[in-house]
């Protein structure tokens, strides 16, 4: 899952490099200079979106690993006759 996150961030920092170039070249006119500002924006959306729910993604994950891992405990306890129960 990071590894997909990265791939993305990759490209969508590869298309605003090259919209940034178009809208900052002389000879570019003003149609093609607002659809690429336009590009510009969208990309940032989507970079906010990845970075900011990615962090909420990778917590997740995090979280449901440590449960697993206390259910594989909690399962090995069980069925070797030990209890996590305090008596």
């Amino acid at each position: 899952m990071p590894e997909e996150y990265q791939r993305c961030l990759t490209g969508l920092n590869q298309v605003l490099k090259t919209c940034w170039y178009i809208v900052n070249k002389p000879n570019t006119d003003d149609k093609t200079k607002l659809q690429a500002t336009a590009i510009i924006i969208d990309s940032y959306k989507f970079i906010m979106d990845l970075t900011t729910n990615g962090v909420v993604i990778t917590a997740a994950i995090k979280y449901v690993t440590q449960k697993d891992r206390t259910g594989r405990h909690f399962a090995k306890d069980r069925r070797e006759g030990r209890s996590n129960r305090r008596r």
